[in-house]
């Protein structure tokens, strides 16, 4: 009996590790997929304005991903972090993006040759530009310091369309954050004291007290953009 007991014992251990190996397996296989698919939207994207975009067809999509796992964090704090198990030697460098299955974890804020320390949504230096998915309707994402699973959507106008439930995702202001990426869902509507603006409470997307695998999102065309958007602003 104790024999079977052990052998049971054994057989739950090694299905725990062979299930954390599949799944180590799947999400390198979605940075794949998401590398592929950053690719052919880029050259569907040539294509539309020009038949020369065959000749393109070895160019690199806009955004390169790269996986990495959450190996320390803290969401006690005001000014929380996490750290990743990949730094410079990776490719990583400060203001990548972090995302993870969920939606938008924050941004790299340091790293050395071998980790990477990331700034999260909920770190109250953290301003995040966000639109009301639907109705387009932009403001800023801050968080106050209370709740890890909630922030503040501001400077929405009054006469915006939205309701509980609606989605909000990244704006694509930044030259860092992909457009698009969700961030949360509305859980509250506010009229802000001063009038004018509603205060919406987030529901965010990603629970930061079990985050572990991540991906590392670089714009390849990041360089080309500010570079151009410099000029304008010396003009």
């Amino acid at each position: 009996m104790l024999c079977g007991a052990v052998y049971s014992i054994q057989s739950d251990v090694d299905e725990y590790f062979g299930l954390r190996e599949v799944n180590d397996l799947l999400a390198a296989e979605n940075v794949r997929l998401k590398n592929l698919l950053s690719r052919n939207e880029r050259l569907l994207e040539v294509f539309s304005d020009s038949v020369r975009a065959v000749a393109m067809a070895g160019e690199q999509g806009k955004y390169y991903y790269r996986e990495a796992h959450v190996i320390n964090s803290s969401t006690n704090k005001s000014r929380n972090y996490l750290t990743l198990n990949k730094g410079s030697n990776a490719g990583i460098t400060n203001n990548m993006v972090v995302i993870d299955e969920r939606g938008v974890v924050g941004m790299v804020t340091a790293t050395s040759a071998h980790y990477s320390t990331v700034m999260p949504i909920i770190n109250t230096t953290s301003h995040l530009s966000v639109k009301l998915r639907d109705s387009q309707f932009r403001g800023q994402l801050i968080w106050n310091g209370m709740s890890a699973r909630r922030a503040t959507m501001i400077d929405v106008p009054e006469h915006a369309v939205v309701e509980v439930g609606d989605s909000v995702v990244t704006s694509g202001s930044s030259s860092y954050f992909p457009e698009g990426l969700h961030v949360g869902v509305v859980e509250e509507v506010e009229m802000d004291r001063n009038g004018g603006f509603y205060n919406l409470t987030v529901s965010l997307a990603v629970d930061y007290s079990s985050i572990y695998r991540v991906q590392v999102v670089e714009n390849l065309e990041l360089e080309e953009q500010q570079k151009l958007e410099k000029e304008n602003e010396d003009d």
